[in-house]
């Protein structure tokens, strides 16, 4: 059985956390109805923003993983992000990196324009997003925002979990000695807890199987944040 390093544990709660916030973000900007308030208005473009930043930060992360690369995410992403009528997975997925950089480098935003099908609005895709030197261009591979996201959720967290799954990620296990000395130290150097707290806490017997436990759970929230969000919504005809 694998044992993790501290560093690709550390990279796993990395992960999780980002596709756990991609999928906050995304439930909240779904919520959105008419009529819009300025201030929904505004809640509604941090959510929509939240779900891209969060996605690419998390592949970004996974793309730049040494233990990962045997299972080559770059060119397995490349070769799924591949929709009828937009046949160029990298462009496609050059259009979500470069739509990320907008957003956090030039302030676009994202939800300017929308199409209202009953209550809900549609957002409208950027239809191309140029890099920052604008040398080049990406077009959209959807109409609307929910199409892209929606081909988003199709792809990229299944592949992450295949990926993590071909490396034994899941059935890793990590060092408890290890862990035993890290809940020192991280006790020890803490600047929250006060002297006596911290006395407190190198005094418990802090149990290996605790560590196992904590990893165990993290690794069960993984699995289900990689799992795709619904993106639920009526039909434009």
């Amino acid at each position: 059985m694998t044992t993790l390093s501290i560093e690709n544990r550390d990279m796993l709660h990395a992960l999780s956390w980002y596709m756990s916030a991609r999928k906050t973000a995304l439930r909240a900007a779904l919520s959105f109805r008419t009529n819009l308030s300025v201030t929904d208005q505004t809640d509604m473009r941090v959510h929509y923003s939240g779900y891209f930043l969060n996605l690419l930060a998390a592949t970004e992360l996974f793309r730049e993983t040494q233990t990962l690369l045997q299972n080559d995410f770059k060119t397995r992403l490349n070769s799924s992000l591949v929709f009828e009528g937009f046949p160029d997975g990298n462009a496609n997925y050059l259009y979500i990196r470069e739509l990320r950089n907008a957003i956090v480098h030039r302030g676009l935003n994202i939800t300017s324009a929308a199409h209202i099908k009953g209550d809900f609005p549609m957002i409208l895709a950027e239809p191309e997003i140029q890099d920052r030197y604008k040398k080049d261009t990406f077009a959209a591979f959807g109409q609307y925002l929910h199409e892209i996201i929606e081909k988003c959720e199709s792809v990229i967290g299944p592949l992450m979990f295949d990926c993590l799954k071909a490396a034994g990620i899941f059935e890793a296990t990590i060092d408890a000695e290890v862990a035993v000395v890290e809940y020192r130290e991280v006790a020890e150097q803490s600047h929250a807890m006060p002297a006596f707290v911290k006395a407190m806490a190198q005094a418990v017997e802090f149990k290996s199987e605790w560590a196992m436990d904590a990893h165990s759970s993290v690794m069960t929230k993984l699995i289900e944040v990689l799992m795709p969000c619904n993106v639920a919504k009526p039909s434009v005809p």
